[in-house]
């Protein structure tokens, strides 16, 4: 397994100024991205790739970001970034290794966070940072 496998986190967001900042900060940390921008392609993404972990945005244009998070395989972290979280409070509750990050959030804490999570979840293989 490369590192780029290894490390593959599926980013849903349909902001791309928010998505490709986070892409790229993400890469900087040593992780590989797939990306998907409605619900619909985050499904998609998640059958087409192993990831070791999301990053969800709830609300997106196009579907309901709740719709990726509960169909996570069970033993992947989950992080969901809401400007509303009582969204995310009830999918904390119910989905294993599920997070909220408040938007605004900050990289660093999202990075950080993710690193914890796949420490927790054993699925932390060759942790990279700059």
């Amino acid at each position: 397994m490369t590192r780029e496998s290894a490390r593959l986190v599926l980013v849903v967001e349909d902001d791309v100024s928010v998505r490709r900042p986070l892409v790229k900060f993400l890469e900087m940390h040593g992780f590989a991205v797939v990306t998907a921008e409605t619900s619909d392609e985050g499904l998609d993404q998640l059958r087409k790739n192993r990831v070791v972990a999301a990053v969800i945005d709830l609300r997106l244009r196009r579907g309901s970001g709740r719709d990726v998070v509960m169909a996570a395989p069970t033993d992947v972290p989950v992080i969901i970034f809401s400007g509303v979280p009582s969204e995310s409070a009830e999918l904390e509750r119910v989905r294993p290794l599920t997070r909220l990050i408040e938007k605004p959030y900050s990289l660093v804490l999202l990075v950080e966070t993710l690193d914890e999570m796949l420490a927790e979840s054993g699925s932390n293989p060759q942790k990279v940072h700059p």
